[in-house]
C-alpha cells in the first residue's frame, strides 16, 4: 500500500450520506410544482442542484466538481428558504431550509472524506465543523470553475506553441540560474501620487504609480499582455501611525481580491495596525480591484491564456518590488516582513527569492505549484482535451519555472520563514505548503483544522502570525489609535 493510500479513508462503494441531499433535491421539487407553476420554476434549480449532485455522489463518487455544485445549490437552498416562507408558510420553508443546511455539510463532509492527506499532513478531524467549514470552500469553487473562461479550439494550440517557447527561452537564457536577467530590480516610481481614502469603515492612504513594468518583446503574449492599459497603473494602501519610524508588513491579498471590504477583514487592520501598531502596506496585485480589466477581480490572471500566467507574475513580481522602493525610499530605516495569503503566499514566496532585505516572510495557505492547482481544477474532460493538444503539467510547470517559488532560493534567513496551513483546505492542497516548507529547509507549519476560507476566523492563525512577527524581531510599540499619519501627496 502506498502511502498516500494508507492516509487516505476507506471508501465504500455507495456513498451512503449521498442520499441525504437526494431526498432534499426530492422535496424541493415537489414543494414547488405542488405550489404552483412560478414556485416550481423557482425552486426546480436549487432543488436539482442538490438532487443531480446527490445521485452523482451515490452512485458514481469520486469527480471533485460533485461536491462543489451540491454546496453551490444547498447555500442558495438556504438563502432562498428565507424569502419563501411568507408563500410557503414557515414550517415548510424551515423543512426546506434545514433539509439545504444538511446538504451543505455533506458535502464538506464529502470533500473531506473523498481526499488523501499528504504524508506530511496532519489528517483532519472530520467533524460537523470542518465539514461546514469545507462546505464553504466547496460553493466558491463552484462559482470560481463554472464562471472560469476555460480555453478551448484554437487557444489550447496557441497556448501550447507560446508555453513551449516560454520553457526553450528559460533555458536559453539561464533565468533559473541567473533570475535577476528575467527580474532587474526596479526603480522607485518616479511621480508617485497619495490620496486620502475612505473605505469598508477605514481611512488609509491610496498609493498610485505607473507600473512601468516592460516585458522582454522576445516573450510569447508580451504584447497581448501590455495590451491590458488598466493594469498599466500600480495602486496599494498605505496605514502608517504618526511619529517615529515603526516595522512595516507588506499584505498580499490572494486571488479574486484586491477589493477594500475582503482584504480589510483578511488582514484584520484593528488588529494588526490600531492594537499592535504596525504599518501596513497592502499592494493590489496585477489585474484584480481597479487594476481588473474584465467585469470580476482577477480575472485573466489564471483563466486566460496560459502564458499570460507568466507575465502576471512578473508583473506581480515588479510591481511588489517597486512599491518596496518607493517605502524604502521614504524610510530607509524601517524593517519590513511579507505576509500572504494563498496567492498572496505565492508572491510573497516569490518576493522572497528576490529581495535582500525582508525581516521575514508567512506564507499563509500557500499557492505553490501553479501548474498542480490549475489541473487540480480543471473540468475532467477538458482536462483530457488540452493535455491531448500538448498542454501538459509537465510543460506548463518548465514554462512557468523563472515565476515559480519552489525553484528559486529564499533570501530571507531561515529562521525567519513561516507558512500556515489548513488540513481540510479545498481550494489549495494541504500539500501545496509542506513543499514550499520544505523547499525553505524545513521552515515550522501550523496547521489548523480548518478549510481555506475559514482562515481569517481561526484564531490560532491570528497568534500564529504575531508570533512570528515576535520571533522575526518586527515587534513595535503599542500602537496610539488616533489614526494614520497624513503623509505629504507628493
Amino acid at each position: 500500500m502506498t502511502d498516500s493510500a494508507s492516509r487516505m479513508r476507506s471508501q465504500p462503494r455507495w456513498f451512503w450520506p449521498a442520499l441525504l441531499p437526494v431526498a432534499a433535491g426530492l422535496f424541493w421539487l415537489a414543494v414547488g410544482w405542488r405550489a404552483g407553476l412560478a414556485a416550481g420554476l423557482v425552486m426546480s434549480p436549487t432543488g436539482s442542484l442538490m438532487l443531480a449532485p446527490g445521485l452523482a455522489l451515490l452512485l458514481f463518487p469520486g469527480d471533485r466538481q460533485i461536491s462543489h455544485y451540491l454546496a453551490f445549490g444547498a447555500l442558495t437552498g438556504m438563502l432562498l428558504s428565507a424569502a419563501l416562507w411568507p408563500f410557503l408558510g414557515l414550517l415548510v420553508a424551515l423543512g426546506l431550509a434545514g433539509l439545504a443546511l444538511l446538504s451543505f455539510f455533506v458535502a464538506g463532509y464529502t470533500a473531506v472524506f473523498q481526499a488523501a492527506a499528504g504524508t506530511d499532513v496532519p489528517v483532519p478531524r472530520l467533524d460537523w465543523r470542518l465539514a461546514g467549514k469545507a462546505a464553504w470552500d466547496e460553493a466558491i469553487l463552484a462559482y470560481f470553475v463554472g464562471t472560469a473562461r476555460v480555453p478551448t479550439g484554437q487557444q489550447v494550440a496557441g497556448d501550447a506553441i507560446e508555453l513551449a517557447r516560454l520553457r526553450d527561452l528559460g533555458e536559453a537564457r539561464g533565468w533559473l540560474a541567473e533570475p535577476d536577467h528575467l527580474h532587474p530590480v526596479p526603480r522607485p516610481p518616479a511621480k508617485p501620487k497619495l490620496s486620502h481614502r475612505y473605505a469598508a469603515g477605514q481611512r488609509f492612504l491610496l498609493l498610485r504609480f505607473d507600473s512601468d513594468y516592460s516585458p522582454d518583446p522576445a516573450l510569447p503574449g508580451a504584447e497581448r499582455w501590455q495590451a491590458q492599459t488598466a493594469n498599466q497603473r500600480m495602486a496599494a494602501r498605505v496605514f502608517r501611525h504618526p511619529g517615529a519610524v515603526r516595522p512595516w508588513l507588506l499584505c498580499i491579498h490572494g486571488y479574486r481580491m484586491g477589493r477594500p471590504a475582503i482584504d480589510f477583514s483578511l488582514f484584520q487592520i484593528d488588529r494588526l495596525h490600531r492594537q499592535l501598531g504596525y504599518n501596513l502596506l497592502m499592494p493590489i496585485l496585477p489585474l484584480h480591484g481597479e487594476r481588473k480589466i474584465h467585469a470580476r477581480s482577477g480575472s485573466g490572471f489564471l483563466d486566460g491564456h496560459m502564458a499570460d500566467i507568466f507575465h502576471a507574475e512578473s508583473q506581480a513580481l515588479w510591481d511588489l518590488r517597486r512599491t518596496l522602493a518607493w517605502l524604502r525610499e521614504r524610510e530607509p530605516a524601517a524593517d519590513v516582513g511579507v505576509l500572504g495569503y494563498s496567492l498572496g503566499a505565492y508572491n510573497a514566496a516569490l518576493l522572497s527569492a528576490l529581495d535582500d532585505d525582508l525581516r521575514c516572510v508567512i506564507a499563509g495557505i500557500p499557492l505553490a505549484d501553479m501548474a498542480d492547482v490549475v489541473w487540480r481544477h480543471l473540468p475532467i474532460l477538458h482536462l483530457r482535451y488540452i493535455e491531448a493538444a500538448g498542454v501538459t503539467p509537465a510543460l506548463a510547470r518548465a514554462a512557468l519555472a523563472p515565476v515559480s517559488p519552489l525553484l528559486l532560493p529564499c533570501r530571507v534567513p531561515a529562521d525567519r520563514r513561516f507558512v500556515f496551513a489548513a488540513t481540510g483546505d479545498q481550494l489549495v492542497p494541504p500539500g501545496q505548503a509542506t513543499r514550499l516548507a520544505a523547499h525553505w529547509g524545513g521552515a515550522p507549519i501550523h496547521w489548523y483544522h480548518g478549510s481555506h476560507l475559514s482562515a481569517r476566523r481561526e484564531a490560532s492563525v491570528q497568534t500564529f502570525i504575531e508570533q512570528c512577527l515576535d520571533q522575526s524581531g518586527l515587534a513595535p510599540p503599542i500602537a496610539d489609535t488616533s489614526g494614520c499619519l497624513r503623509l505629504a501627496q507628493t
